[in-house]
């Protein structure tokens, strides 16, 4: 490959039955790092729902989603018509495919931050840290929902946004190197 890039020897071991996944994205990001892009923004549910078992995804949902369903409660009605759309729409749909499907069926196999780090450091993308300033930004943004359980916080180089001290999601900034 044209980067040097090779899968990481646990991209492909994670799961037994998601080397098609695991080759895929490793061709997409073989690819764009091709296209030299200035920078890239990855947000990820940081939770590994990619799991070889059943029982390893399930417990990796039950924490992830409680911890989503619990942020809900706290900041919307249970009669709202926008929380019912997220729970059944995105989150149900989302748990279902986690939990009941398997193979080339199941499409929601998100990963930490850690799994990422390590796959985009191998396909020769470099992390391009927040500043201070844009930490500060953005802890202001959050905290403008008015709503406690929300926490900020940067793990090396990224970001992570949990509820409580669960971490929810990550996002990060890459940028190749050469």
């Amino acid at each position: 490959m044209g980067n040097g890039y090779s899968p990481s020897p646990d991209s492909t071991s994670s799961s037994p039955l998601s080397l098609t996944p695991s080759a895929k994205l490793d061709s997409f990001l073989n690819a764009f790092w091709g296209l030299t892009p200035k920078v890239m923004v990855i947000t990820e549910q940081d939770s590994n729902h990619n799991g070889s078992t059943l029982m390893e995804r399930l417990l990796e949902s039950l924490y992830l989603y409680a911890a989503l369903f619990d942020c809900l409660e706290s900041t919307m009605l249970r009669t709202s018509l926008e929380r019912l759309k997220v729970e059944k729409m995105l989150f149900g749909e989302e748990i279902k495919n986690i939990i009941a499907c398997e193979g080339s069926e199941r499409t929601e196999r998100h990963e930490k931050l850690d799994k990422w780090i390590q796959r985009l450091d191998l396909a020769v993308f470099g992390n391009v840290p927040l500043s201070y300033y844009e930490m500060l930004q953005a802890k202001r943004m959050l905290q403008s929902y008015g709503c406690d359980g929300y926490r900020m916080r940067e793990e090396n180089g990224c970001v992570l946004i949990s509820w409580q001290d669960r971490p929810l999601f990550s996002m990060s900034a890459w940028r190749c190197r050469k």
